[in-house]
């Protein structure tokens, strides 16, 4: 019975059936429970007939508009002279700043990450075992690894030294000491 009237509603268009009788799916469950096909189609022919005619004292109400729901924005400050939509102004380097031109853009990429330093000794030590501390003059302090073989030769004024340390394989670093062919496994240990 709903895919007969769904079919009717479909076939006859949203118009049509605004107009219709106010029986209507009773009138279709009329046709539909006649058993011969061409007076069944008879029927379905005098009905959409029926509905297509204009109704005389039938009004054709417009369909509902959905109810959209209700948002409200916060209250702007009212000033002076009439203006309206000022954001509220909550802390002093905000006063006065409607009329400001925006400000420029930031620069919003990510800075670019770095692989290597360069530094200048500040000081200079060994341990019992021949391994050196730098003290760098950027507050930085690294050491050999115990593990390196290389014996580092230092100027005697350390800061006549200059260090490039760079990133190096599977997370270590490794120290070049005043541009010489002979680098260093080192880490940061301040």
């Amino acid at each position: 019975m709903r895919r007969i009237l769904l079919t009717a509603v479909l076939l006859l268009g949203v118009n049509s059936v605004q107009a219709a009788p106010a029986d209507l799916p009773g009138a279709l469950g009329k046709c539909a429970a006649i058993g011969d096909a061409q007076a069944r189609l008879a029927c379905y022919d005098d009905l959409a007939r029926s509905v297509n005619a204009p109704a005389p004292s039938m009004p054709i109400a417009a369909p509902a508009a959905p109810i959209a729901p209700v948002v409200t924005a916060p209250a702007a400050k009212p000033s002076n002279f009439g203006e309206s939509n000022i954001p509220q102004q909550t802390t002093p380097d905000q006063f006065g700043s409607e009329r400001l031109p925006p400000p420029p853009a930031q620069d919003t990429q990510a800075p670019k990450e770095i692989d290597n330093i360069t530094a200048t000794l500040t000081e200079y030590a060994k341990n019992p075992f021949g391994k050196f501390i730098v003290f760098l003059d950027n507050g930085q302090v690294w050491r050999q690894l115990q593990g390196d073989s290389g014996e580092a030769r230092f100027n005697r004024n350390p800061k006549d030294n200059k260090v490039t340390i760079s990133r190096a394989l599977f997370g270590s670093y490794s120290m070049l000491l005043n541009n010489s062919a002979k680098t260093y496994k080192v880490e940061r240990i301040k």
